[in-house]
């Protein structure tokens, strides 16, 4: 199959698992460290349902050749390393896609993100908090899910470590175990403990104490992989409520984060978290240089291209006085995100300030990152989008284009600003000249899209 219909199937089926994802229910053995070689460790935050990204990541580790020696966690930062340690992936994957709220408490409804769809899930989000004060959320859902995926005699004969974060309620304190503290009776108990978000879910007894999760004692315990012996260390931080400590910035540990924010962390609705899992996969992929562009997600075999037009575009927005680099892409994406999404450096970043702003136009007009695709298939989408956008009649007066485009969406401002550029060959005329410093984010992704036509033709 060639690059470009490998390609397709995968944007033409949104909820299938990410290009070469690991499929047997077995994932390869971790490789034992070598005399001389650091001890490796894996770092799992907290954060509920943003816990899927940490899934998606795990199999792009495993597509990347990338293994640890040991691995913490805090929360489902817990549960998937201790899946993590028995290198059975297939049944978390599993489980993320066929996720719903009743797989974690019984009754639990949806809890969407925005505000309108909170409102329209009222009743239900009532009847389960007026169950929940009176007796405490019931998740036996996902205890028996972790029964299921969990294996006692995986997890003790692999030569991975473990360790997690839970807090002891009883004493008052954080509260460790390791995987030398485990047995086959109480390993499934400290898996939930850490996992027991309080007061969403209910405190868990384990002997005469009682447990909640980890997160606030240390929601990315990079600590306890030291503890263990680790040299080099990747923390995938998907930001969960919680207490973070403070970060060792000596070269020691790598800082993962989603590049994009993921949905709030008690949204378990099966799109929510499969969408995570994409996200997980395709960033990690690209941290190891395995698939290029920034928000968006590129096959390496459309880099070629994607260089040639991140480079045209950058030297020919010089001509309107525009000097792309990495902030002003930053700006342009907060326009659309409201935030700036988080840095990637690889092999690519350094030459893609153009590419940057070409990915800010594509977001701007409605185009989806979380995908992989060619470059190819990317041009083709965006020019579909932007084809899409109503258009605005330009007025003779300056005020009423004012007036016109403070009523418009931002998709049709940039369309607006393009098109009187397509029409004076690269420049505003002089009535609308006063638009670049009114609608200047604007403004930059629509030379942006004049530039990037430009080179197409």
């Amino acid at each position: 199959m060639n690059e470009s219909s490998a390609t397709n199937e995968i944007m033409t089926q949104p909820s299938a698992a990410p290009q070469s994802a690991p499929d047997p229910v077995r994932t390869s053995s971790v490789q034992p460290a070598s005399a001389t070689a650091p001890r490796t460790g894996l770092v799992l935050g907290g954060g509920g349902a943003r816990g899927c990204y940490e899934i998606g990541a795990w199999q792009a580790f495993h597509e990347c050749g990338i293994h640890f020696d040991c691995v913490a966690g805090t929360s489902i930062g817990a549960l998937v390393g201790a899946i993590y340690v028995q290198h059975t992936l297939k049944p978390l994957v599993d489980f993320v896609y066929t996720m719903s709220p009743a797989m974690i408490a019984t009754d639990m409804p949806e809890i969407p993100e925005n505000l309108q769809d909170i409102r329209t899930h009222k009743e239900d989000l009532i009847r389960f908090f007026r169950k929940y004060i009176r007796s405490g959320a019931d998740i036996s859902p996902l205890k028996d899910a972790i029964h299921r995926m969990f294996d006692w005699k995986l997890f003790s004969e692999s030569s991975v470590d473990f360790a997690c974060m839970t807090i002891n309620v009883t004493k008052m304190q954080g509260e460790a175990f390791f995987k030398k503290d485990m047995t086959e009776e109480n390993a499934e108990s400290v898996i939930l403990a850490s996992a027991s978000c309080f007061p969403a879910f209910p405190m868990l007894k384990m002997g005469n104490d009682y447990y909640i999760d980890g997160g606030m004692e240390d929601n990315l315990p990079i600590g306890l992989a030291q503890d263990m012996g680790a040299q080099k260390i990747i923390a995938i931080d998907v930001h969960g409520p919680g207490r973070t400590k403070p970060l060792p910035h000596d070269g020691s540990v790598t800082y993962y984060q989603p590049i994009i924010d993921l949905n709030n962390f008690l949204d378990f609705r099966e799109d929510s978290c499969v969408r995570s899992l994409h996200l997980g996969y395709l960033d990690t992929m690209k941290r190891n240089d395995r698939f290029c562009g920034y928000v968006f997600t590129f096959t390496q075999a459309s880099w070629p291209r994607l260089y040639m037009v991140s480079q045209y575009v950058t030297m020919h927005l010089e001509s309107f006085g525009i000097h792309p680099d990495n902030t002003l892409a930053a700006r342009c994406f907060r326009m659309s995100y409201g935030y700036d999404p988080a840095p990637l450096v690889n092999r690519y970043s350094e030459n893609y300030a153009g590419g940057r702003l070409v990915e800010a136009l594509a977001i701007s007009v409605g185009l989806d990152p979380v995908q992989l695709m060619s470059f190819s298939y990317f041009l083709t989408c965006l020019k579909d989008k932007t084809e899409r956008i109503p258009p605005l009649r330009q007025p003779g007066k300056v005020r009423q284009s004012l007036t016109l485009l403070q009523n418009s969406s931002r998709d049709q401002v940039i369309s607006f600003l393009h098109a009187a550029l397509v029409h004076h060959n690269g420049r505003l005329p002089l009535v609308l000249d006063p638009l670049k410093k009114l609608f200047e984010t604007e403004y930059i992704l629509a030379c942006t899209w004049y530039c990037l036509q430009d080179y197409l033709k």
